[in-house]
């Protein structure tokens, strides 16, 4: 089962949640392993924070360069981004099916849920925080999405 936080961040919210995770020995890493994580999350949001360095990973696939949070103690993060006039969605995502590598990152987590839950609003319904500066965003008129308009290929079947 895991846990999620779903998150709506500006830039400055996404830098001061990755320096929260350096603070607590987390590293934010590229889903692949022959990549670097690009700086703005615009280009390229879906990455994880590590509890450990990259040399220390297990990448797989052909070239090996692929990472999971089934062979490492990883947890999933989809950072939140503003492309104006849309503020999406992101999250971070604690899986507990590898319970060796659950044990390693549930604390990180629960350190990460608790600096959330202080220092930005939930918002109604509880699934989602917003941070300070997506807080204005939205104040503005930003429009809160999950996915991009126009980026996601998928139909809708009405039943």
């Amino acid at each position: 089962m895991g846990g999620t936080i779903g998150i709506y961040c500006g830039a400055s919210d996404d830098l001061a949640l990755r320096k929260f995770g350096e603070s607590i020995g987390l590293i934010t890493i590229s889903p692949r392993f022959d990549r670097e994580l690009s700086e703005d999350a615009a280009s390229g949001p879906y990455c994880f924070f590590s509890t450990v360095s990259k040399l220390e990973l297990h990448p797989y696939g052909d070239p090996p360069v692929t990472i999971t949070d089934v062979k490492d103690p990883i947890m999933r993060f989809m950072r939140s981004y503003f492309k104006d006039p849309y503020l999406v969605a992101g999250h971070i995502h604690w899986s507990d099916d590898v319970r060796a590598l659950s044990v390693k990152t549930r604390p990180r987590y629960q350190q990460i849920s608790k600096w959330i839950n202080k220092n930005w609003e939930r918002l109604p319904g509880g699934r989602y925080y917003v941070g300070p500066e997506a807080r204005s965003l939205i104040n503005r008129g930003a429009e809160m999405v999950n996915v991009l308009p126009g980026t996601a290929d998928f139909k809708i079947i009405e039943v």
